[in-house]
């Protein structure tokens, strides 16, 4: 079981993978719209309120399909084997689980009571906010849980990589950080241009 939460695409690529993950991401996409959970890039997980499903869907599903078409457009280049778009995506989509369970964060108002608290100490002296020592304790044990997710999930957007492209070593993990990096920046701007258009608003 632990081998296969570490490294299920041994057993588990191509079009099964991409209905599984996508079954997932919708899955968590309903966990996030009903906790106030959004995902503006593709690693980020943050409270937000009052955001459509349709735009958490669309901003998902856009984290998903950028970064993947940018793996398969590296590994096109860079693989010396013959690369399906199908493992690409499928095993892309499905290394995207690990938010599935990170999502239900949003279920306690602990995060954003404690970020409030923080800024009323900070920047907004004039906002009183007042948090017991058991909420601040309790805050800060659902932001490790949420990096643990964060840092199993990539973990996962790697092996997921490296297994359907065939990349190992530097090749794949300097064009995996790269495209990481890239595709934050491409997913965050889609993201903020949907919201600015007011259309899920």
């Amino acid at each position: 079981m632990i081998k296969f939460l570490i490294n299920p695409f041994k057993t588990i690529a191509g079009l099964r993978a991409l209905m599984a993950g996508l079954t997932i991401m919708i899955l968590t996409v309903l966990v996030g719209w009903a906790g106030n959970i959004h995902f503006p890039d593709v690693i980020s997980l943050k409270t937000s309120a009052d955001l459509p499903f349709q735009y958490l869907l669309i901003q998902t599903i856009s984290n998903w399909f950028v970064f993947s078409l940018l793996l398969y457009i590296y590994a096109i280049f860079f693989s010396k084997s013959s690369i399906r778009a199908i493992d690409i995506f499928g095993t892309q989509a499905l290394a995207r689980f690990p938010y599935l369970p990170g999502a239900f964060i949003g279920f306690s108002d602990s995060i954003e009571k404690f970020g409030k608290f923080i800024l009323s100490k900070t920047i907004q002296p004039g906002l009183t906010i007042s948090v017991s020592p058991m909420e601040i304790a309790f805050a800060f044990i659902l932001l490790f849980f949420s990096l643990i997710m964060l840092i199993w999930m990539v973990a996962l957007m790697y092996k997921a990589f490296s297994i359907s492209a065939n990349l190992n070593g530097p090749k794949g993990i300097v064009g995996f950080i790269v495209i990481l990096i890239l595709s934050i920046v491409v997913t965050a701007t889609i993201s903020f241009k949907l919201f600015e258009t007011g259309l899920f608003g």
